[in-house]
Order: structure tokens, then C-alpha cells, then sequence
């Protein structure tokens, strides 16, 4: 006896594709500075006040460029928390001299304004000692990365996860890298994955999303603090032009340009 079979059942039933999530990144502190920077420079005429907010907006602005996505609007932060700030350092420095008329010895003044300047010079001098510092190590070297200070523990070529996901796309393969970051600066400074791109013949890219453990997490560093973690990253198959990349910002007072620091160490 034969069974009657009818189209609909003899069709295969194809599963339905996977949803793919979609990401979008949001830089927040970009955000941060540019509405603190719009506000220093708003209060540009309000002394002491506007040079607090300007201050503010250049950190968080410094901070956004580490971060991905949003670079114009931490740029822009920065440049209008800057004209804030300077603005009011004017009206700071007029308020000042008013209240001199009023009872202030000159002598304190003169006192206030050098120990003001001598801050000054002291952050500008920090600034061109970074800038006019070694940016590009050699293999085998520990780095100075700013304030970071970066080693290579070991690399390993043609890294294959242990599970069946990820795989290199072909003509590329993965490198695993383990690395140790210390903070030698004065002040708790932040650092993540993102920070560390690989730079392939020229090309840099972040790491893989892929973790390996113990994998670098980063985060805020106290001055003294060392993390250590692996970093998996997907380069040119066979390539010999394989460096660890570090990009930061630095900025001089009384000055209107940001400065962009590029710093390499080669595997």
C-alpha cells in the first residue's frame, strides 16, 4: 500500500536565517565634552567659573579620543572648552585686579599671578617633554606609551582558538599577544583593549572581540598599577611589519591646537 504524499509535505523546510544584532557605539564622553565645552564657553565671562568648565571639557574631550566614535564632537569640546577657559582667565585675572582696588595688597596679587604661571609652565613643559619624547620601540623593548609603560611578554603566529569560532579570513591569521601595561604617572589614567591597536605594514586595526584568557581588560590604573593580558588580533598571513599601537592626545595651555601622539612598539 503506497502512502498519498502531497506537495506541501514534500517540501523541505528551510530554518529561518539568525536575526543579526546590530551595534552602535556611542561615544560618551565625546558627548560630555562638547555639551561641557558649549557651557565653558557660554560662561567665558564668569571668572573662575568658566575656567573650571573649560578644564573639565578638555578632559572628558582627551578622554573621548581614546574612545571609538565621536572624535569631531570631543574635538570640538575641547576647542570650545579652551576659548572658555582662556576667556575666563581674562575676566579672572580683571576680577582680580578689581578686588586689589578694594583692599588686595599688590604683593599677594603678584604672588597669585606666579604661582598661576608657574603651574602653567610646569603642565606645558610635562606636555613638550611627552611630545618631543621617543614614539617608536624596537622589538624586545619596554615602551613608554605617555604615561603607560608597555611589554611585550610573548607572541604567538597562527593562533587558533580552541573552539571551532573564530577563523582567520584566508591570506590572514591571527596573532595572540600578551602584553603588561604600568601606569608611571602621578594620577589614575584609563586604558582598555581599544586603545591598543595592531599596525600591519602601516594598517593599524583593533583587536579581535575574541577573548583569550586571561584577557586585558584594562580599566583605571592607580599610579603604580600594572594589568597583563592577552590581545588577539588578525594581520596579514606571514607579515613581518607587525607593530603594537598606542594613539593619545595632548593639548598646551594658551595654545589651540591638539596635538595627536602616535606611539609603536614592533613585535
Amino acid at each position: 500500500m503506497v502512502d498519498n504524499i502531497t506537495p506541501d509535505q514534500d517540501k523541505k523546510t528551510e530554518a529561518a536565517p539568525m536575526p543579526v544584532l546590530q551595534h552602535s557605539q556611542t561615544n560618551g564622553l565625546a558627548i560630555a565634552a562638547l555639551v561641557t565645552g558649549i557651557v565653558a564657553f557660554l560662561s567665558g565671562l564668569v571668572p573662575f567659573w568658566g575656567l573650571l568648565v573649560g578644564a573639565a571639557a578638555i578632559v572628558l574631550g582627551a578622554l573621548g579620543l581614546r574612545r571609538a566614535g565621536g572624535k569631531g564632537m570631543a574635538i570640538a569640546g575641547i576647542v570650545t572648552g579652551a576659548i572658555g577657559a582662556l576667556s575666563s582667565i581674562i575676566f579672572s585675572a580683571l576680577f582680580i585686579i578689581g578686588l586689589a582696588t578694594v583692599g588686595f595688597s599688590g604683593e599677594a596679587i603678584r604672588q597669585a599671578a606666579q604661582d598661576a604661571n608657574s603651574s602653567i609652565d610646569k603642565s606645558n613643559a610635562d606636555t613638550k617633554a611627552q611630545i618631543n619624547a621617543k614614539k617608536d620601540f624596537a622589538k624586545g623593548e619596554t615602551a613608554k606609551f605617555g604615561t603607560f609603560e608597555v611589554k611585550i611578554n610573548s607572541v604567538q603566529r597562527d593562533y587558533i582558538p580552541a573552539d571551532s569560532y573564530p577563523r582567520a579570513d584566508s591570506g590572514n591569521e591571527f596573532v595572540l599577544v600578551n602584553i603588561s601595561v604600568k601606569n608611571t604617572g602621578s594620577e589614575a589614567e584609563y586604558i582598555s583593549s581599544y586603545d591598543l591597536s595592531m599596525n600591519d605594514n602601516g594598517v593599524s586595526d583593533t583587536a579581535s572581540y575574541y577573548d583569550v584568557n586571561p584577557s586585558f581588560d584594562g580599566g583605571d590604573l592607580s599610579p603604580g598599577a600594572t594589568t597583563t593580558g592577552n590581545l588577539m588580533y588578525e594581520v596579514t598571513k606571514g607579515s613581518d611589519k607587525l607593530k603594537l599601537q598606542y594613539e593619545t592626545t595632548v593639548y598646551e595651555l594658551g595654545q589651540s591646537d591638539v596635538k595627536n601622539l602616535t606611539y609603536t612598539l614592533a613585535l
